[in-house]
């Protein structure tokens, strides 16, 4: 239920007073204002009616105001009467009141003369209100009607009768429909793309609860018909997700130990204008997430994130090639706990899904239990986990483990992560920051880093994984190319040596970051962490791949000839020949 906290004004909540007080003349006409200007029938909010007296005295008849919900607790639109061009002190009253929820985005000013009619409007991304001439609303008739006046020849019409809408999945044809969401978001509210991605993740984890628990929702239809205007749409929605939020951590919160940090990276409200939101919405009204493809939600999803990480997120970005290369090479199980500790967007764990998924059908016990219980993330960046998180349930994990934190923390900062707890850990730890004496004052203590003044982020970070792999667990982790063969960095191949077995060492080509923002030669490390006391030769076999074409070139773009396929192959030959 939407917080409806006000810090300014006083709610008289019992029905005689309302009763009584909606017999004044300007508060009657509020009423009929809504269904003059904007077709709403009379009858349209009853019971759904809140009487506020912004003032503290109740003789004051001016000072009193009528708050319109979308359902009982969800305020969408607050009429104000006033005597004549409202006072300063009212006005910021009425304000102060509409601010005090997530989801009044009218504030309309009306004399008790009628003369005077001002309509305010309210901007989520700043918390400021705008003069606007009216409201976008639909065709009279009932609420919502059957045509959208603001948006003429639209492709989709609504629903014209009053029947439960049957969703339809999203196919092949409509795979862009993610994208055109993203597109709509930049184009109404002028969004960066990776702002307007962020706004994508909250509708997406929206929708998905609206379908996942339409039980126990508080209103039965979320459709464009269901509605008078652009206005009470989105507050619907705005409620709705904040319905969301609290279901999550109602339900889950007494499960998984900080649970409530890592989703509460979800808590902000949506930003987007209430235009923006219902456009975005309507694209995505009659189609259902839950019956969708999985595989065609996953690629969908891709296409809007990997235009973001090419406009300036591509620190957290590793190319689906690679994600793909280390993930096939690693084979893992449905018996396996796996571990990205610097996930971004979640990459390597959707590969990690979709590979088990073809190995285990995604309709047995043994598949839900990998996919809710066994993978695991983290990142400190809440924006990052948000997109991870959104890109995890779309791929078919209701509830993926990623916690937001720094991964390179004291264990003791973690209450359900140990040492020496997973399987197998796929990851890409930053390359290029440079840590010093500052930063490690807030870190845990590192072997790699003992008597020196600075050392590379993507040390530590090889250090840490190692430390979070199980004696026996296997590695697959991207580093830069000086770990391989600086002279300076003998000492972490010598510290390497004496904690893997290093089993396969791929090259990768010049362009694999290009595309996104890095030109950091680099290579993949698989290897499989020693037990105590394991005698492993030195002169072990281990094999070297040089791969020279991913299938992109250094803007992106594909290209034939791609040797990802050969790579695989003659991996997995040698670990079938030698083992980890």
């Amino acid at each position: 239920m939407v917080p409806y906290i006000l810090t300014t004004a006083v709610i008289h909540c019992m029905m005689p007073v309302m009763m009584k007080q909606i017999k004044n003349p300007a508060l009657r006409r509020m009423r009929e204002i809504l269904d003059e200007k904007y077709f709403y029938k009379p009858e349209y909010f009853d019971g759904r009616t809140q009487f506020i007296l912004l003032g503290g005295d109740n003789s004051d008849v001016g000072q009193n105001a009528l708050c319109f919900e979308v359902y009982p607790g969800a305020p969408f639109c607050l009429f104000v009467a006033t005597a004549s061009n409202p006072p300063k002190k009212i006005r910021d009253k009425a304000l102060s009141h509409a601010l005090a929820t997530e989801t009044i985005g009218i504030v309309a000013f009306f004399s008790h003369d009628n003369e005077y009619f001002e309509v305010l409007r309210r901007r989520y991304r700043d918390d400021k209100f705008e003069t606007v001439h009216g409201v976008e609303y639909y065709y009279k008739g009932s609420a919502g009607g059957e045509f959208r006046l603001f948006e003429e020849g639209a492709e989709y019409q609504a629903p014209t009768n009053a029947q439960a809408v049957n969703l339809i999945p999203i196919t092949n044809k409509l795979e862009n429909i993610f994208f055109e969401i993203h597109s709509a978001m930049r184009d109404i509210d002028g969004l960066h793309a990776d702002a307007a991605l962020e706004e994508l993740c909250k509708l997406l984890y929206l929708k998905s609860y609206l379908e996942e628990q339409e039980s126990i929702l508080p209103i039965s239809r979320i459709t464009t018909s269901s509605f008078g205007t652009v206005e009470e749409y989105a507050s619907c929605l705005r409620a709705l997700y904040r319905e969301a939020i609290n279901y999550d951590l109602r339900v889950f919160r007494l499960k998984i130990p900080e649970y409530e940090r890592s989703r509460g990276v979800f808590d902000l409200p949506i930003f987007l204008s209430s235009s923006a939101l219902v456009k975005s919405f309507q694209l995505i009204e009659e189609f259902s997430l839950t019956r969708s493809d999985t595989d065609l939600k996953g690629r969908a999803f891709q296409k809007v994130l990997g235009k973001s990480v090419r406009s300036g997120m591509g620190q957290y970005f590793t190319p689906v090639q690679v994600c793909q290369l280390m993930v096939e090479i690693t084979a893992p199980t449905s018996s396996e706990l796996i571990l990205d500790p610097f996930c971004g967007s979640g990459h390597f764990l959707t590969e990690s899904l979709s590979y088990v998924r073809h190995t285990a059908p995604d309709h047995t016990k043994e598949y839900h239990e990998f996919a809710f219980g066994k993978l695991h993330g983290i990142e400190k960046s809440d924006r990052m986990t948000r997109i991870a998180m959104t890109d995890m349930r779309l791929n078919g994990d209701g509830h993926s483990n990623i916690r937001c934190t720094d991964a390179l923390l004291d264990f003791r900062n973690y209450p359900d992560l140990k040492p020496e707890s997973f399987d197998l850990v796929l990851t890409n730890p930053p390359f290029g920051s440079i840590l010093g004496i500052e930063a490690f004052s807030g870190l845990a203590r590192f072997s790699l880093a003992e008597g020196r003044k600075k050392v590379p982020l993507e040390i530590v970070g090889l250090e840490r994984s190692i430390e979070f792999l199980r004696p026996g667990g296997r590695i697959a982790i991207v580093l830069p190319e000086s770990i391989f063969n600086a002279e300076s960095l003998k000492y972490v191949r010598e510290w390497l040596m004496s904690k893997l077995a290093i089993r396969i060492v791929i090259d990768l080509p010049n362009e694999t970051f290009a595309p996104f923002g890095a030109n950091v030669r680099s290579g993949i490390l698989f290897g499989r962490k020693r037990r105590a006391g394991e005698d492993f030769p030195k002169n072990k076999k281990a094999c070297m791949i040089r791969v020279d074409n991913l299938g992109y070139d250094a803007a992106g773009r594909e290209t034939k000839g791609s040797e990802i396929a050969e790579a695989i192959k003659t991996a997995k030959r040698f670990l079938q020949k030698e083992g980890w």
